[in-house]
This record gives structure tokens, C-alpha cells and sequence, in this order.
């Protein structure tokens, strides 16, 4: 089986040229742009739902409202739940024919736009 890099092929196995040089703003946009403030995002969660529980159950100049093991069964809970969320969440977004897709090919086809970058006249 042979995979052609081309506009048929999915956008898993584009290449980094047909990613970022030959979209314009509104793809590059939705499908760069978000994926990676989406991925901080989510990086974020990770980071600081723990710390937020840490701040939770030991307060400040106080006894510990929480058994400590018990708070570490709940961070990891809540590092596995914002993880299964995030993938869920990335193939609804991203995958093939996801929301991403749809919404370029609807701006394609209200655009009227043409395969490839606009011409220029002479």
C-alpha cells in the first residue's frame, strides 16, 4: 500500500511545509494554533489540579484536613480523568473528519477558495 502525500491524503501525513506554508490563516489557525494552546491547556490542568488539592487539604498554620495517601489517590485520579478527557477531546477536535476538518471544508466551500496559494497577475 502506497500513502501519497498530497490534498487526499489525511492530515496526519502531510508535511510540515503543506501544514504551515500552504494554508491559510483560518486552517492554519484551527488546526496549529489551537492544538497547541489546547496541549498548554491541558499541560496546565495536569500541573496545577494537583497543586490545588495540595493547597486544599493542608492549610496554612492547620492540621491537615485530609489523610495525605488519600490526596495522592485523588490527584492521581484527577491526572488520569483530565488525561482521558484531553483525548477524548483531541480526536473529537483533531481527528480525521473531526471538528476541525468540517468547519475548514464549510470555510472552504463558502469561500470559494482554490487549491493551492492565489495567483498573482503581471
Amino acid at each position: 500500500m502506497e500513502i501519497r502525500v498530497g490534498s487526499d491524503a489525511p492530515y496526519r501525513v502531510r508535511t510540515s511545509l503543506e501544514r504551515h506554508g500552504r494554508v491559510g490563516w483560518y486552517e492554519w489557525t484551527l488546526r496549529e494554533l489551537v492544538r497547541y494552546v489546547f496541549g498548554i491547556g491541558i499541560l496546565g490542568l495536569l500541573v496545577f489540579v494537583p497543586l490545588q488539592m495540595e493547597l486544599s487539604w493542608l492549610p496554612n498554620n492547620a492540621a491537615p484536613s485530609f489523610d495525605p495517601s488519600v490526596v495522592a489517590v485523588l490527584a492521581v485520579l484527577a491526572m488520569f480523568v483530565v488525561g482521558v478527557i484531553a483525548i477524548l477531546a483531541y480526536r473529537t477536535m483533531w481527528g480525521d473528519g473531526g471538528w476541525v476538518d468540517r468547519n475548514v471544508a464549510r470555510h472552504r466551500a463558502a469561500s470559494g477558495a482554490l487549491e493551492g496559494p492565489p495567483s498573482v497577475r503581471p
